[in-house]
């Protein structure tokens, strides 16, 4: 899923002030940060449509209010470009990403944070579109910048890693698919264990990847082995866990653990 950017949009605002500005110019860009963070609540909470025209608002008042290249202008566009997508409004949402992607780039680098997110995000959308060979292209780019940049373990690296694993599911590229899951898998649980949400979601990637690939046995102790991971992680009965029982239920139409009864 193309998600929103996390930089909190008080704390930003609140950090890259520059002295000496006015008392007033202060109070609007404070009164943006609390609507910017209205806004991404109202996205998180799946409201994307009333998340949008607020945005769209506040990208006018960044703009004014803190320059075309301010950060926190960039990431308030990065976030209208998601929601754009999120909202069904592909077109306006991929022209807007790839802008956010391009602005990034020319004021903080092509190996910055800050760059290598919205194009993260827009790796994410062409895989969600079925552009599959562009998400690969732009998401292998991602993955080896952050692994300069961050480590191969690092958490945004393995969602990277994910992300283009994925991709070459869609692309029918499966060998592709279970190499690229199963060194990601082996860098997350040794950094971070197998309870981790990324070593979860991870290892059931390619025990899913192993499932279409034939090899059922491994498949099945894949599934297995995250389904107890996120039951220990999230507890038993929490709905991450109940998912991933029901995509082994559907892979395999057979019995897997159940969550004891209350």
């Amino acid at each position: 899923m193309v998600a929103a950017d996390r930089d909190d949009p008080v704390a930003g605002w609140m950090a890259h002030k520059q002295p000496g500005t006015s008392p007033e110019h202060r109070r609007a860009a404070a009164g943006l940060a609390q609507r910017h963070a209205t806004a991404v609540e109202h996205y998180l909470a799946g409201r994307a449509e009333t998340a949008l025209p607020l945005l769209e608002q506040i990208v006018f008042g960044c703009r004014a209010v803190l320059g075309e290249r301010h950060h926190d202008t960039l990431t308030v566009e990065g976030n209208l470009a998601v929601i754009y997508l999120q909202a069904g409004h592909d077109d306006d949402g991929f022209a807007a990403l790839e802008e956010a992607c391009s602005a990034r780039e020319h004021e903080f680098g092509a190996d910055d944070v800050r760059t290598l997110t919205a194009l993260e995000c827009l790796a994410a959308a062409h895989r969600m579109r079925g552009d599959t060979a562009e998400a690969i292209r732009i998401g292998e780019g991602v993955v080896a910048a952050r692994e300069r940049v961050l480590g191969a373990a690092h958490p945004d690296t393995l969602v990277s890693r994910l992300g283009v694993g994925l991709a070459f599911a869609e692309a029918h590229a499966i060998p592709r698919a279970i190499a690229v899951l199963a060194a990601a898998l082996a860098d997350a649980d040794a950094a971070h264990g197998g309870t981790y949400r990324h070593t979860i979601e991870i290892r059931a990637a390619l025990a899913c990847c192993h499932a279409l690939n034939g090899e059922l046995a491994v498949a099945a102790e894949g599934y297995d082995r995250a389904i107890a991971d996120a039951s220990e992680a999230f507890g038993p009965g929490h709905p991450d866990t109940e998912t991933l029982r029901e995509e082994r239920r559907d892979l395999f139409s057979v019995p897997s653990p159940r969550a004891p009864s209350d």
